[in-house]
């Protein structure tokens, strides 16, 4: 069995959903990993096929008797694979979006913490919107994050995910959403601007 193979079968054995979460639960959609592995193996793994598994179950749905064609490009990733961007399209059920990739520590509503990855999908206009307003958000308060490094912070928020910008050696964007924490470098959040708008052109 070939690696990406065995790495596959291997996380769809050992990921695990705690607590037997219901639909309205907001961590229903969340899932644990008990594998131990290279995090950016696991993460390639996940933006690569796991987005997929949660593409037709969650956005497009039940096929029942019916072909559907939809496209996916993994965008960007940061260093530590804790944010991954994919970008998702479906012409068939008019749906097109980012869909950003969590995957790391995540914390429960008990406080019980684990390895875990979960989605959340933007639609397009509101995806372009975002990156556009946080681009605008560093700009206007460039001087003031510069003043102290990792002391001012700016805090804006769309719908669930919430957003601290700073600085500590380079700009950071730590992005907070469903018992997730993660650093979004600049890099990487460029770069899925970049992508994502030549992508849907």
């Amino acid at each position: 069995m070939t690696k990406p193979l065995c790495l596959s079968f291997i996380l769809c054995l050992m990921s695990i959903n705690f607590f037997g979460q219901s639909s309205n639960d907001p961590t229903a959609g969340i899932t644990y990993v008990t594998l131990e592995t290279n995090k950016k193996e696991l993460a390639k793994e996940i933006s690569q096929f796991k987005s997929k598994e949660y593409i037709i179950n969650t956005i497009i749905g039940p096929a029942g008797n019916e072909e559907f064609q939809f496209e996916t490009e993994s965008l960007a990733a940061d260093d530590s694979g804790g944010l991954i961007s994919v970008a998702f399209n479906c012409d068939k059920v008019d749906k097109r979006g980012l869909l950003l990739s969590f995957f790391g520590d995540h914390r429960n509503q008990n406080g019980v913490s684990g390895t875990a990855y979960g989605f959340r999908y933007i639609p397009l206009k509101d995806a372009q919107d975002l990156l556009i307003r946080l681009m605008g958000v560093k700009s206007n308060n460039k001087k003031y994050m510069s003043k102290e490094s990792d002391v001012n912070n700016v805090y804006v928020q769309f719908e669930d995910i919430k957003f601290v910008l700073y600085k500590d050696g380079g700009e950071k964007v730590r992005v907070l959403w469903n018992g997730f924490e993660v650093i979004w470098e600049k890099t990487a959040y460029q770069r899925t601007k970049r992508r994502l708008d030549k992508w849907f052109e």
